[in-house]
């Protein structure tokens, strides 16, 4: 609970160093032990001599309050680390030399969030109560079984498949471009806040706020979003329009859009987010490729996996499921089978092993139409193909559960997934 840093006057962190030290060899801690100990390390006058320790005995009434004697000590001690972290950044603040304002304010967060964290770190906890906690769970889900025990994505096979989004959960969403992985992001926040009820954050690296609004409108009121970007809105298409405003409106979502943010600075605001508006649903990051780790990495793919650990660690301390889209390597394009595989992440490094589920997202007839039109056989009056408007999202990686593939339905017009009929999709492999 306490540290020797967390000690004002030197000379008390020599006698707790030396306490820890005697406890530490199993050896019994009282004045007589102490005192040696600091004789033989010739400490001991430079520690007020046995008076000294006598006269520390002495002014502590009785040992039953040790517990509370550590927390003043450990809070005096948070206040000293206060005020000098405050002197640190008015210096940043007085002589910024090079670095830019927002550069500054990511360094004087990062030193408060480190003062923060010291004091957030749990200790051992006997099995005793984390056993009853097992079992309440276990008799949660007995009673609603069939149900997704995490939070319902909306996507009903899928949930059968995860359970749901898990609390603590990194989920990455990866896919090549043109595939849909910000549209299915969006569809599972936009349930998560309208259906659940739970505040959503969105970060944004790579579209502005108010594109991605106009891609949740479009999904909501069923419009084409190329009709809407060009302004051809038929006058039966406004009812629809502004109800899905309306809806919106009311549902807790929020949008980052900065562009290259950093790890440190998402954590620090998911955290204010948390703080204004309680517990959030869901996390979506897009995409992870833009982000920036905090730290200065050797190169790129260790940066990379340092911000899936980073976003591990956020999912963690906020007990928030994240979604984090990432990019493919373009291997997948010079394969024949073009479904993607763990080994197509790009720039992976960590990412794989940070994360508790790994999907991926397919849809066969893009690369079909795709092929088509290369080879110059695009035939008006072709059979349909039977995979238009299906995606198959591919769970490559699970923590805890199954790993497969489920079909959803994909209308790219709308950039909106929804579900096929029940039964459509088979079983998982375990």
């Amino acid at each position: 609970m306490v540290t020797i840093d967390d000690f004002y006057r030197e000379l008390h962190k020599k006698i707790y160093k030396v306490i820890l030290k005697l406890f530490d060899r199993g050896e019994p801690v009282d004045i007589v032990t102490v005192a040696e100990e600091l004789r033989r390390a010739g400490q001991l006058e430079e520690c007020g001599g046995g008076d000294y320790l006598t006269s520390l005995i002495e002014a502590c009434p009785s040992s039953a309050n040790v517990e509370a004697y550590a927390k003043v000590v450990q809070e005096k001690s948070v206040l000293r680390q206060l005020l000098t972290a405050s002197e640190q950044i008015s210096g940043w603040a007085y002589q910024p030399d090079t670095d830019e304002v927002h550069t500054l304010v990511d360094r004087a967060e990062k030193k408060i969030f480190e003062i923060g964290q010291k004091q957030l770190r749990d200790g051992f906890v006997h099995i005793k109560p984390l056993l009853m906690s097992a079992y309440d769970q276990i008799e949660r889900q007995f009673q609603h079984r069939g149900e997704a025990t995490g939070i319902p994505t909306g996507f009903y096979d899928l949930d059968d498949m995860t359970s749901g989004l898990q609390p603590t959960d990194l989920i990455i969403l990866a896919a090549r471009p043109s595939m849909g992985k910000t549209a299915l992001a969006l569809n599972i926040a936009h349930h998560v806040a309208l259906k659940e009820n739970m505040p959503v954050a969105i970060f944004s690296l790579e579209m502005s706020k108010e594109q991605l609004v106009q891609r949740l409108v479009c999904s909501q009121a069923e419009i084409r979003s190329q009709d809407l970007r060009r302004g051809r809105v038929q006058d039966a298409d406004w009812h629809r329009i502004t109800n899905a405003v309306d809806t919106l409106y009311r549902t807790p979502i929020f949008i980052d859009d900065v562009p290259g943010a950093g790890t440190f600075e998402m954590r620090a605001k998911a955290r204010r987010l948390t703080a204004e508006h309680g517990q959030l649903g869901l996390i979506v990051i897009d995409y992870l490729q833009l982000a920036h780790s905090s730290g200065k990495a050797e190169n790129r793919v260790n940066e990379i996996s340092e911000i899936a650990r980073a976003f591990k660690s956020m999912a963690r301390e906020l007990k928030c499921p994240i979604i984090a889209l990432s990019q493919l390597s373009r291997a997948v394009e010079q394969r024949e089978d073009k479904r993607p595989m763990l080994s197509d992440l790009r720039e992976s490094g960590s990412i794989e092993a940070d994360a508790d589920i790994v999907m991926f997202i397919y849809r066969a007839s893009y690369y079909r139409r795709k092929m088509m039109m290369k080879d110059g056989q695009v035939d008006p009056d072709a059979e349909p193909d039977p995979d238009e408007g299906i995606a198959e999202v591919i769970i490559g990686k699970h923590r805890n559960g199954p790993v497969g593939a489920i079909k959803l339905g994909f209308q790219p017009e709308y950039a909106r997934f929804t579900n096929l009929a029940r039964g459509y999709n088979g079983g998982f492999d375990d």
